[in-house]
């Protein structure tokens, strides 16, 4: 099934299902690795990210679950990373490619363009060995994640948890537009482009909550990771030519090609904070709302009215399972 809760569709049966599809998947990919090592490991890494930001909805209801599951495929994520740089460094050409007018700064770029791709070819197999071990460790690592997604105590989850969950991490995004400026270092950039990631994944899963929502939102969000993942992407580049000029035997054309990049990082930069202040900033936020969760739990209710108070303790977490300690009995299930 797809990457959505459905309509008619119980909230914890749903996290339930759209968690073990993202395992058995990620699992399928690095299974078969060697057919495709590059495009079998991106595509599961982006399966983590999506599990993640499943995980990251249960906050607000099952804190000890929601640090879990989103430490267990962080934890994937990472066993399964190799030659990233040199891949960012590629795709960082790639943009820049597009931007070129100059011959012999355009040949410059290609030739650059063919280096880095050739680096991570050559960086795959210089660690072919070990990236095969991490990624046995990681296939029964997911294979035993099965079964303990079996387990997972969601019968009493509410869809509104879920929503309270996406307000949450709306939050940190406001939290970090706020934060920022076009002057902004690098890091901080780097960090407020994941949680647009994942509020990008949540608009997605919970569509069917609000579906003019995710059609006005969605493609917004990915809009928006997407500038952050250039500026991302060009930021490493403009390191390596800064670092190592010599290596790249461009001389010639080092100091055009930073200039270029600077341009470039200077409109990327702006265009984020634009897009990022349509979604994040102060006038987007109603009057008078306690909490950018509360607003967003309203905005997937569908009806505009919460169930209960804003200020409501209990609208911020409730327990799935009566216990004397709430978490005590999920605690229980992951040992």
């Amino acid at each position: 099934m797809a990457y959505l809760i459905g309509t008619d569709e119980p909230a914890g049966k749903a996290v339930q299902r759209v968690l073990r599809e993202q395992n058995t998947r990620i699992l399928a990919l690095l299974s078969q690795w060697t057919l495709d090592p590059a495009e079998a490991i991106h595509r599961a890494r982006q399966g983590c990210k999506r599990a993640r930001a499943v995980a990251q909805l249960l906050k607000p209801a099952m804190p000890y679950a929601a640090s879990v599951e989103n430490a267990f495929y962080r934890d994937i994520q990472k066993r399964v990373a190799y030659a990233r740089d040199a891949e960012a460094l590629v795709e960082a050409l790639d943009y820049l490619e597009i931007g070129v007018t100059e011959p012999h700064l355009a040949e410059s770029v290609a030739m650059l363009r063919e280096s880095m791709a050739a680096r991570a070819i050559r960086e795959l197999e210089e660690h072919r060995a070990s990236l095969r071990d991490q990624i046995e460790v990681a296939c029964q690592l997911l294979g035993d994640a099965e079964r303990r997604l079996e387990r997972l105590p969601l019968t009493d989850l509410r869809r509104r948890d879920l929503r309270l969950g996406a307000g949450l991490k709306w939050e940190r995004c406001v939290a970090g537009f706020a934060s920022l400026s076009e002057a902004s270092a690098a890091p901080a950039f780097h960090a407020w482009r994941r949680q647009v990631k994942y509020a990008a994944n949540q608009t997605q899963l919970l569509a069917s909550l609000a579906p003019a929502r995710a059609l006005t939102i969605g493609p917004r969000l990915r809009e928006l990771a997407s500038l952050l993942g250039h500026a991302q992407d060009l930021e490493l580049l403009e390191n390596l030519l800064r670092q190592q000029p010599d290596a790249l035997r461009i001389d010639t054309h080092v100091q055009r090609l930073r200039q270029l990049i600077a341009t470039s990082l200077v409109q990327l930069r702006h265009r984020s904070l634009e897009v990022g202040g349509e979604l994040f900033g102060p006038e987007t936020s109603s009057p008078g709302e306690a909490t950018t969760a509360s607003v967003m739990e309203r905005q997937y209710s569908g009806n505009g009215a919460a169930t209960q108070a804003p200020d409501d303790p209990r609208s911020r977490a409730r327990p799935v399972i009566p216990d004397r300690d709430p978490n005590s009995a999920r605690r229980r299930q992951y040992r």
